[in-house]
């Protein structure tokens, strides 16, 4: 089973000259599902929408895609309180929580954009609820969780973590949840979250915007084969394409409960 996991595609304010090359390598991987984990738009403008699904869907693969904070209106606070997902739903999909699985794994989409806290995010114990009854029937499938905003950061990030993250890395091994799914940040990282050791924390840097931090442009490959996940960031090179090659890294996903 292999997964493709973007990020942060920022359709509105993109590096010049990256979406061919993006778009080439993704087909060369072949996946079975590519995942975003949100901010599909740098504005939630109906044009950005409009280019980011004309990318997606030209990619040969399964799409699923849960909303980032950047795909509320920002500029309009009355559409960001009153009617935050209009853009989204019409742009892209009114469904906010995706749900895809095949005789392998199972992939659960959670929507951590809040209109209220248009940066910080948050997740709730409805969600985590919902979560729990689609991992109950999941067998002996992995369990993947994709949502935007991280449970966990880095030792040295500054941004405030989102709302009820504590109680989600609590809960989720608990409820049989293996792998989480995020971005947000603009930086890659793959390994066990501190809090939560047996859950896998895989977050991927911008795959298309030219609003990067110490990472070039970047996506995750996920390879999973019985009870073993292989993680590995593609970045952008020097070059124009996206030919450098990260380290592979290999994790164990824990037992089911």
């Amino acid at each position: 089973m292999r997964l493709i996991h973007l990020s942060d595609l920022h359709f509105g304010a993109l590096s010049p000259g990256l979406e061919a090359p993006l778009a080439a390598r993704l087909r060369t991987l072949s996946p079975d599902l590519i995942v975003v984990s949100g901010d599909l738009t740098q504005r939630a403008r109906r044009a950005e929408f409009a280019a980011a699904r004309a990318f997606l869907a030209d990619l040969g693969a399964e799409v699923i895609a849960v909303p980032g904070n950047h795909d509320i209106p920002l500029r309009n606070p009355l559409a960001r309180i009153f009617w935050p997902w209009r853009a989204y739903d019409r742009g892209w999909s009114p469904v906010h929580e995706p749900l895809w699985q095949n005789d392998q794994v199972v992939v659960a989409g959670v929507n951590t954009a809040d209109p209220w806290a248009w940066k910080r995010g948050r997740i709730t114990g409805h969600q985590l609820d919902r979560l729990a009854e689609v991992f109950a029937g999941a067998g002996p499938r992995a369990r993947i969780v994709a949502m935007h905003h991280p449970l966990e950061h880095q030792p040295d990030e500054a941004q405030w973590l989102m709302k009820g993250a504590t109680a989600a890395l609590r809960r989720l091994p608990q409820i049989g949840a293996q792998i989480v799914l995020s971005g947000h940040i603009h930086l890659s990282h793959a390994g066990p979250f501190s809090a939560a050791p047996g859950l896998i924390f895989v977050q991927a840097g911008t795959g298309l915007s030219h609003r990067r931090r110490a990472e070039a442009n970047a996506f995750n490959l996920l390879d999973l084969s019985g009870n073993k996940v292989a993680v590995q960031t593609i970045l952008a090179d020097e070059a124009g394409g996206f030919g450098t090659m990260g380290p592979r890294q290999e994790f164990a996903l824990h037992a089911r409960p």
